[in-house]
């Protein structure tokens, strides 16, 4: 009798600790000032539905939802069980982080003369790592396309995943994002040099992993052979499909880039 009682009394004390995490684990974050909130309104198909903190994870929020705030909409992520809405944000693409300090730097890596080819139907990948504190969040990354005649827009698509790095190498089990640009979408404007940036905007805001996360490409192009992109000085993986694997390409170098970030 006296150990059912104990096993009723801990199940009991399980529950209440169980219950009280998940509670207090849910947070509602404004970007601005990280400013927590016990709830707040999400307007979905112009319906708007007071949510509450621990409602995040059970709430099915679609494509269209935003977070209704002093009479604004606004964009938020949710990650590890924190809803973060932004408001008051400025997109900047001439910062890099170093130690949580901004400084006046392009967030970037370093850049080539030459151009490296993004060839069609073949999987590369290559690592972004900053020295970041917790609260970066990515908007886009930009890439230099070069020579125009190389460039049609009528042809082919890109398909994108972002990969949380775990282990040093590109892994799909670690996907954080996927989407697809069709060429058709970008409206490049070539300078005298046959340099064109091209900005692709991720479908939501990326909270930037503490251990960095690549970015895996794909050309789908059936009647183009590659496309040239402005190379950098780091190097990239390629998957070869025969043996399912990824191996680091040393002797080519990787494709420059820079981020917009959101401050």
């Amino acid at each position: 009798m006296v150990r059912k009682i104990l096993l009723r009394k801990r199940v009991y004390l399980f529950s209440v600790l169980f219950i009280s995490n998940l509670f207090f684990s849910q947070k509602i974050i404004r970007f601005s000032d990280n400013k927590e909130f016990d709830s707040i309104v999400i307007l979905d198909s112009n319906q708007k539905k007071n949510l509450q903190k621990n409602e995040i994870i059970t709430y099915h929020f679609s494509e269209d939802s935003r977070v209704f705030h002093d009479n604004q909409t606004f964009e938020y992520v949710i990650n590890n069980d924190t809803l973060t809405f932004f408001d008051q944000i400025k997109e900047i693409d001439e910062v890099v982080i170093e130690d949580g300090k901004k400084i006046k730097k392009p967030v970037k890596n370093e850049r080539k003369i030459s151009s490296m080819a993004l060839v069609a139907n073949c999987k590369t990948a290559f690592l972004v790592k900053l020295k970041a504190s917790d609260k970066i969040f990515i908007n886009s990354i930009n890439f230099t396309v070069q020579d125009k005649t190389d460039f049609d827009k009528n042809l082919g698509k890109i398909k994108i995943q972002i990969l949380e790095n775990k282990t040093d190498l590109p892994d799909n089990t670690n996907l954080l994002m996927e989407f697809e640009k069709n060429l058709s979408e970008f409206d490049l404007d070539f300078n005298n040099y046959q340099l064109a940036k091209m900005k692709i905007k991720f479908p939501r805001k990326l909270k930037y992993p503490k251990n960095g996360f690549f970015v895996m490409m794909e050309y789908i192009a059936p009647k183009s052979k590659y496309l040239m992109l402005r190379a950098g000085k780091e190097h990239f993986f390629w998957f070869y499909p025969n043996e399912n694997k990824w191996k680091y390409m040393k002797e080519y170098p990787s494709f420059y880039y820079t981020l917009d970030i959101i401050k």
